[in-house]
């Protein structure tokens, strides 16, 4: 499978949820969206092959969900921070956070470096409190994340591609 993901600017007019440029090649495209007055974006990709709905789907959603799990780790901002959401480092801070809860806070403070482009950001967790926003806010982020990947999902009128 020859897959090509770019995004489009362009016409709405040009926009065709599949078309067959060749005689075994296909452009399909999803996620119509107005980007500034006349102009539009879309995704699409080129296919060697002519697709089943199924394989249409199973396409169009793992590139969603690469999204999602993209926004996931990538812009999670706390405190004026940009912080790295690596499934590792979500763990880690669960992890730090259930174990200052049953230290009753006797392992506090505690200094985690948050790093984004190499950048290093510091921060002292002082209180329970403290931590605990931090976890609610990563994992408020994660679930506005999930619920927007699933909203998009969920808007793709699969029988335009029939």
């Amino acid at each position: 499978m020859n897959i090509i993901v770019n995004k489009k600017t362009g016409n709405i007019n040009d926009f065709k949820p599949i078309v067959k440029i060749n005689d075994n090649k296909y452009v399909i495209s999803w996620g119509l969206s107005n980007a500034y007055k006349d102009i539009y974006n879309w995704n699409y990709f080129i296919l060697d092959y002519k697709p089943s709905i199924k394989q249409l789907k199973d396409i169009i959603e793992t590139y969603i969900n690469e999204n999602t799990k993209y926004s996931i780790i990538n812009n999670f901002r706390w405190n004026g921070m940009q912080i790295y959401l690596s499934v590792e480092n979500q763990l880690n801070y669960k992890l730090l956070y259930e174990i200052t809860k049953i230290k009753n806070g006797d392992n506090l403070p505690v200094s985690l470096k948050f790093s984004v482009n190499r950048t290093p950001y510091y921060y002292t967790f002082e209180t329970i409190s403290d931590l605990e926003d931090f976890i609610i806010n990563m994992y408020e982020h994660i679930s506005k994340c999930l619920v927007n990947g699933n909203s998009i999902k969920e808007s793709i009128d699969y029988n335009l591609y029939i």
